[in-house]
């Protein structure tokens, strides 16, 4: 009798297994179609398994009590698509270029920032704080984190000034990226991060433990990552999860009372400006900034607000725009459905800040293109 009754169920849900597979089939299908124009080339819903599309968690981040999350010391070597075997060292909480000793430890510069500070995509020699290491012969401590918002960064700088002295600090801002990510209070893979909120007239930043409660009223499904891993293949379950506020990353949940990016942008260019050392601001840009003409202009505008915000603060400004554009944007972002700077990218970055750094005199002229 009970054996009669679980060849039942068995049966049942092959049925049902078997239905839904073709239902996931079918409806793949019409995705792939749906989204053709005159030409049918986006494969990934037919031949990718992950609906979701997530976020690859590499292994070289840790959680961090204040920032969320930071880096994990070790060596790792990335053989996914767009990183060309990279070989990722850190040492101590930041990122290593085990293959240059700078003569001097004297007047050593830290870089924050976001992954075009870490060097997504590139090995530890290739990253723009390494090529200038070399080209200054003088040390440069990369401190950038992937995912990271200004704030973050800013942050990050804190924390490292406690162990180590600098002469000057380089915050890197992605523009047209960066800005919005210290509104959220999600992170990279499945960490918080401090989100830049309003509260009482003021600005503050929220604790991690803030973050995740925030998630976890709001968001049951991202507090419960699980539930949906379970279906990580499924287009069909995908579109039911968007519906709970699932996107296979929960990455970009805004805080229900965050700053806007106007108010984040004024405020982490004062929270850099009370940083006990000198500091310059480095404008980066993301490939699609140079590709498309209203993009194009949001990231100027953008670029100009930064600096309007550092001049009422009194820091100086490298803007790295005129030097990237003219350069092949085939040859100085990688080749990955998230471009990154390439080694050569790198180099151009790295000349630029080499050149303006001999000639920062004292805060005159600001804006150094």
């Amino acid at each position: 009798m009970a054996f009669g009754f679980y060849k039942t169920i068995l049966i049942n849900l092959i049925i049902f297994c078997g239905l839904f597979l073709s239902l996931e089939l079918s409806y793949r299908a019409w995705l792939y179609f749906s989204n053709c124009d005159t030409f049918c080339y986006n494969t990934t819903f037919i031949a990718k398994l992950d609906a979701f599309d997530r976020i690859t968690a590499y292994g070289f981040t840790a959680p961090n009590p204040i920032l969320g999350y930071s880096l994990a010391d070790g060596t790792f070597k990335i053989r996914e698509p767009g990183w060309n075997g990279a070989t990722i060292t850190i040492r101590q909480g930041v990122r290593a270029n085990p293959n240059f000793e700078p003569a001097s430890a004297v007047g050593a510069i830290l870089a924050v920032g976001d992954s075009f500070v870490f060097g997504d995509q590139v090995s530890d020699d290739e990253t723009w704080p390494a090529l200038l290491e070399r080209r200054l012969n003088r040390r440069v401590v990369n401190g950038g984190v992937s995912g990271y918002g200004p704030l973050q960064a800013v942050l990050r700088a804190e924390q490292l000034l406690k162990a180590q002295t600098y002469s000057l600090v380089l915050l890197s801002i992605l523009v047209s990226e960066d800005l919005p990510r210290d509104q959220w209070v999600k992170g990279y893979g499945d960490f918080y991060r401090p989100a830049v909120i309003r509260e009482d007239g003021r600005l503050r930043y929220t604790t991690v433990a803030e973050s995740r409660r925030i998630v976890s009223d709001g968001y049951f499904v991202c507090a419960h990552p699980w539930i949906p891993e379970i279906f990580f293949w499924s287009h069909v379950a995908k579109r039911f999860f968007l519906r709970l506020g699932y996107d296979g990353r929960c990455i970009s949940i805004i805080h229900p009372i965050a700053a806007t990016v106007d108010e984040i942008l004024e405020f982490g260019v004062e929270q850099l400006a009370a940083l006990p050392i000198d500091k310059v601001i480095l404008l980066q840009y993301p490939r699609y900034a140079f590709e498309d003409v209203s993009l194009a202009r949001q990231a100027v505008d953008e670029a100009r607000k930064i600096r309007d915000a550092a001049d009422r603060h009194g820091l100086r400004v490298i803007d790295s725009y005129k030097s990237l554009k003219e350069q092949p944007l085939s040859e100085i972002y990688t080749h990955s459905n998230w471009p990154h700077h390439s080694k050569w990218g790198n180099e151009v970055v790295a000349d630029l800040i080499a050149r303006k750094i001999g000639i920062m005199a004292p805060y005159t002229n600001p804006h150094i293109e």
